[in-house]
C-alpha cells in the first residue's frame, strides 16, 4: 500500500503554502490548460477580469468561485474549457489608489511620477490578486494571464480604435457630457448612480415684460444663468396664456440676454412645484434633449474646476454648491424667493469617485453605439439567460443607453487614444493599422 502524500496531522499555513505549490505546478496546468485544436466540445467563459484596487475581498472571491463552479462542471461534462485569468488594470481606480496612499491628488504630480506609481501599486495589488486567485483554488488558465495595461493589450485595443474610427464609428464632437468635476474626467453613462439627499426647492418669481409675477420651482437657482427657455404643459390651462411671452431672468447675468421666451412641452410636469420649468444648459437629461429639440444655443455655466463661469455675474467663480447658496441668498435680498423648503432629491454621482456630476459641454471622442440599439436587442432576444429574470438586468442597461460613448478621458493612467493632430490643430490623423 502507498504511503499518503501529506503526512502533517494538523494544518498550518506553510503546509497549504505547500500544496499549493505542488498543485499549481505541471499537474495544474496540465489539467486545467485549454487545448484550442482539441476535438471535444469547446466551452468559454468570458470572464470579466477583475481590477486590483485593493485587497480581494471575500465578496470578490465567491462571485468567481460560482464562475469556477460552471468551469468545472463543463470538464466533467467532457467539453474542452476556456477559462481564462485576467486583470483589468487601465482606469480610474488605481489612480483613486495612489491619491488615496499618497495623500495627493493626481494633477499635482509630475505625470510620469504618477504612472509610475500606478505601475508599482497595480503590480503589487495584482500579485496578491493572484495568489488569492490560486489559494481558494480557481481551475483559471493562469499560464495565459493577461493584463490589460500590457503593450500587447493596449496595442489590440489602439488597432481596434483605428478600424472604429476607418468605419466612421468613431467621432469627434463638442456635445454635452456627463463630467466628475472633482475627479476632473468625462464619464460614462454606465458609470453613473444615483444617491438621495436634502437639499432645498425655491419657489422663485419670474416676471413677464408686462410685469405679471410667474412662480418657477427649482432645486438648481445657480443655473438661471444658463436658462435657455422655460416650458409649461400643453394641457395646462393655467399658463396657456404665457406662451410666446417673454420672462425676465431673475439673477444677474454677464454676457447674454436676461430674456427668455415661454413655450410648451409635453415634458414638464405639472405636478411638481408650480409646473412651470426653467431649462438649463445642462440640469439634467431632459434639458439636453430640449435644447437639441428647440435648436437653442446652450450657456456654459459651469468650468472643468466644478467653478461657476463669468456668464453667472456674481456666482462667477465660486463652486456650484456655494453658488447655490448664494444664488438664494441674493434671491432673498431681492425679495423673489417665494419661498423654500426642504426637499429629498436624487441625484446622480460618479460609481467609482461618488462625486456629484454636472452635463458639461465638451471635445471629446465617442463610440457611436445607439445607432445600434435596434440590432443589439434582437440580438439579446436570442440569448439563453439562466435563470431567465437575469435577462432583465442587461435590458435595464441597454434602455438606459441615451448617448454615444465617451472614450476620452482626462486622466492619465489610460491606454492613450491613438490621435495625432496637425501643428494648426485643422487635420486629425490616426495610424494605417
Amino acid at each position: 500500500m502507498g504511503k499518503p502524500k501529506i503526512t502533517d496531522k494538523r494544518w498550518s499555513i506553510d503546509l497549504e503554502k505547500r500544496i499549493q505549490e505542488e498543485h499549481y505546478g505541471e499537474s495544474y496546468s496540465s489539467r486545467y490548460s485549454f487545448n484550442p485544436n482539441s476535438e471535444k466540445e469547446i466551452f468559454v467563459i468570458d470572464t470579466p477580469p477583475p481590477y486590483p484596487s485593493g485587497t480581494w475581498h471575500i465578496g470578490a472571491v465567491a462571485q468567481y468561485s460560482m464562475i469556477d463552479v460552471i468551469a468545472r462542471s463543463q470538464r466533467l461534462l467532457g467539453k474542452e474549457v476556456y477559462f481564462p485569468w485576467g486583470v483589468d488594470r487601465n482606469g480610474i481606480n488605481i489612480e483613486f489608489t495612489v491619491e488615496k496612499k499618497t495623500g495627493k491628488k493626481m494633477r499635482t504630480f509630475e505625470r510620469g511620477e504618477f504612472i509610475d506609481l500606478c505601475k508599482e501599486t497595480i503590480e503589487e495589488y495584482t500579485q496578491a490578486m493572484r495568489e488569492t486567485a490560486c489559494r481558494v483554488g480557481l481551475s483559471c488558465s493562469f499560464e495565459s494571464e493577461y493584463l490589460t495595461d500590457s503593450p500587447e493589450y493596449r496595442g489590440v485595443t489602439q488597432s481596434i480604435f483605428v478600424d472604429l474610427f476607418k468605419q466612421g464609428n468613431i467621432i469627434e464632437d463638442l456635445r454635452p457630457n456627463i463630467y466628475d468635476p472633482v475627479e476632473g474626467t468625462t464619464i460614462a453613462d454606465a458609470e453613473v448612480q444615483r444617491i438621495s439627499r436634502r437639499t432645498k426647492l425655491c419657489d422663485i418669481l419670474w416676471k413677464t415684460e408686462e410685469g405679471e409675477e410667474v412662480v418657477i420651482t427649482t432645486t438648481r437657482p445657480e443655473l438661471i444663468c444658463a436658462c435657455g427657455i422655460v416650458l409649461v404643459h400643453p394641457e395646462d390651462s393655467r399658463y396657456a396664456h404665457l406662451v410666446g411671452k417673454e420672462l425676465i431672468l431673475p439673477l444677474p447675468v454677464n454676457g447674454r440676454t436676461k430674456k427668455v421666451l415661454v413655450s410648451s412641452h409635453h415634458s414638464v410636469k405639472m405636478d411638481f412645484g408650480s409646473g412651470v420649468l426653467m431649462v438649463c444648459s445642462f440640469g439634467d437629461q431632459n434639458d439636453v434633449s430640449v435644447f437639441r429639440e428647440f435648436g437653442l444655443e446652450p450657456f456654459v455655466a459651469i468650468n472643468l474646476k466644478g467653478e461657476m463661469t463669468d456668464i453667472s455675474g456674481p456666482l462667477s467663480g465660486l463652486t456650484v454648491l456655494d453658488a447655490r447658496k448664494r444664488a438664494i441668498e441674493i434671491l432673498d435680498d431681492s425679495g423673489v424667493l417665494s419661498s423654500i423648503i426642504d426637499h429629498e432629491q436624487e441625484i446622480p454621482v460618479s460609481e467609482r469617485g461618488n462625486n456629484p456630476v454636472e452635463i458639461i459641454l465638451l471635445k471629446e471622442w465617442y463610440v457611436r453605439q445607439t445607432h445600434t440599439l435596434e440590432r443589439m436587442n434582437e440580438l439579446i432576444s436570442e440569448i439563453n439567460f439562466i435563470p431567465p429574470r437575469n435577462k432583465q438586468f442587461l435590458d435595464d442597461w441597454m434602455q438606459n443607453i441615451s448617448i454615444d460613448w465617451p472614450i476620452s478621458r482626462r486622466r492619465w493612467y489610460h491606454t492613450e487614444v491613438p490621435i495625432w493632430y496637425s501643428e494648426d490643430g485643422n487635420k486629425v490623423v490616426v495610424p494605417p493599422s
